[in-house]
């Protein structure tokens, strides 16, 4: 579960290095990679791709950066060079640049360009620019609404002798149509709109440690600016600023964040809204024998005016995580209670969820939690772990249609959008299981998790969920499949209200042809399941794409 006091700003490096210090000189060592993207689940568009690191097929980029500084230990201990006559040996060149083209049905198209620099002790540069977008095939009346995902994302990143800096800079221009409303009498094309987004990013981070003791150290920040236009006269203007300062008290050390969120807000009929959002967060941990502990507190407040309703709303949670191991690899027993709290916009909810339109409702959401658990190794490389946690829930977001029977009438046009509300109180017990056995060229994983709801209607709860991975790799060739099945979602006081259980099963092939040249082919929703992702808002049935990369 994610602090929102350390989730940073709003854009995703498309590279990753690290620094060492010797003298006045800086080293680098550096990984030069295309970045895996996190799968989403769309109206209509199912559940975007998970990309391996051969193939980056994403359905859409995630734009939270989590700044945190983490040292790299490198350990050199070489063998007794032998006496002989060495020679120069040539070290293959390492791709930086990488061009995916794919086609799947219902007329998909996917295109992607990384360019990036070579290897460099003080600068690093990358670009990437994504697309990818489908045509029509949605299961119900609406079967002509296209989807376009457009993204450009530049990156620099400069090392000095005691900091890195990385600036970035984004646009997005995205197109969503507002279909899925599978009720009868409806007109069979749906207004869509333009959704762009503009942002500017600038982070430091701190790379070495100060030569004398001191109080405080600064660690790491950063200040964003983020413009988001959702379409139908909706903006907002967002800018964010993180710190990290480490304090010394005693002999504990003491982590704490501090962070501010702006923004402003004009929405369909309500104009010139904005909140302010305050984040502290100290923690230190450490520890004691076989006893591991973290101890710290998380407050967040947000001044809102303008909006909905004046207001000033706030939570302030502790954090005690405690962890022994009973027996060596076998068995480590855990527990804690923590929470968090994470503060609504619209460039994340559209992120979330393109369908939302007009005017939205933005509150600061928390929850805090406890819970029990163990977890180790059973034979050999079978690994479980079991949990059980409590979790409360307050202005829990949810997503619901603007009108179940019929869609909202814009300017003459019927438009089946989906408006934000919240569950101000809900109490979620769950219990999960999990068993995993990673080998050398085969990976099984299992899980099951169940879940019980009380307090105010939570919409979309999910009460059980079962579920499974396998992957296999062997010389060139990799092939994987997932599959899901989840039951017990919301059903209300109607039951034709409620969302009904499905099973989803994907399957992703992926081939190295050279060290240049490789394909994929997934597959998603291989059983043809027909459920909704959200109230009136389908998937699509059997979806495939077939991708060809190259990287040079």
């Amino acid at each position: 579960m994610k602090r929102t006091v350390l989730l940073g700003l709003m854009l995703l490096p498309v590279l990753a290095w690290s620094q060492e210090e010797s003298g006045d000189e800086v080293k680098s060592v550096e990984i030069r990679v295309v970045e895996d993207y996190k799968a989403q689940v769309r109206s209509a568009h199912k559940i975007s791709e998970q990309p391996s690191f051969a193939d980056t097929t994403s359905e859409k980029l995630d734009v939270n950066v989590r700044i945190q500084p983490k040292g790299m230990v490198i350990d050199f201990d070489p063998d007794p060079i032998p006496s002989i006559r060495l020679g120069r040996v040539k070290l293959p060149k390492l791709p930086t640049q990488k061009v995916s083209l794919g086609a799947g049905n219902y007329t998909g198209t996917y295109a992607s360009f990384v360019l990036s620099s070579p290897r460099s002790k003080k600068n690093v540069w990358g670009i990437k620019a994504l697309h990818d977008g489908t045509l029509g095939g949605v299961n119900s009346p609406f079967y002509t609404q296209p989807t376009y995902a457009n993204t450009l994302l530049a990156d620099f990143q400069r090392a000095t002798k005691n900091w890195n800096f990385k600036t970035q800079a984004l646009l997005q221009a995205n197109y969503h149509s507002f279909f899925g409303a599978a009720e009868t009498g409806q007109l069979d094309t749906v207004r869509g709109a333009w959704q762009q987004t503009y942002g500017i990013n600038q982070q430091w981070l701190r790379t070495s440690n100060p030569t004398s003791k001191v109080l405080a150290t600064y660690r790491g920040g950063g200040i964003s600016y983020l413009y988001t236009h959702a379409g139908f006269a909706t903006s907002e203007h967002l800018a964010k600023t993180v710190h990290t300062i480490e304090l010394e008290a005693g002999d504990q050390e003491i982590n704490l964040d501090l962070g501010y969120q702006f923004s402003q807000y004009n929405g369909w009929s309500v104009a010139g809204g904005q909140y302010h959002n305050f984040t502290i967060a100290p923690v230190t941990q450490g520890k004691n024998g076989i006893l591991s502990y973290e101890f710290g507190l998380d407050f967040s407040g947000t001044q809102t005016s303008g909006l909905t309703q004046d207001r000033f709303e706030f939570y302030v949670f502790p954090k005690v995580n405690l962890q022994a191991e009973i027996l060596r690899r076998t068995l480590a027993i855990y527990g804690g209670w923590d929470g968090s709290s994470k503060q609504q916009t619209l460039q994340s909810l559209i992120q979330e969820v393109p369908q939302i339109s007009l005017d939205q409702e933005f509150r600061l959401s928390g929850q805090n939690r406890g819970y029990v658990g163990m977890q180790g190794a059973l034979i050999g490389k079978l690994q479980y772990r079991l949990e059980g946690a409590m979790t409360f829930m307050n202005d829990a977001v949810q997503f619901t249609r603007d009108s179940v029977l019929s869609p909202v009438d814009l300017n003459g046009t019927l438009l089946p959008a989906l408006s934000v509300s919240y569950a101000e109180q809900v109490l979620k017990t769950s219990f999960r299981g999990e068993l995993n056995l990673p080998l050398k060229q085969l990976t099984i994983s299992t899980y099951a998790q169940f879940n019980a709801y009380s307090g105010d209607s939570y919409l979309g709860s999910e009460g059980q969920i079962v579920g499974g991975l396998l992957s296999y790799e062997i010389n060139d060739l990799r092939v994987a499949a997932a599959a899901k099945h989840v039951s017990g979602r919301y059903v209300g006081t109607a039951p034709e209200l409620g969302l009904e259980a499905y099973t989803d099963v994907n399957l992703q092939l992926g081939y190295e042809i050279n060290d240049n040249l490789s394909i994929s082919l997934r597959a998603y929703n291989l059983l043809d399941q027909d459920y909704q992702t959200y109230l009136g808002y389908r998937v699509r049935g059997i979806r495939g794409l077939f991708v060809l990369n190259y990287q040079f």
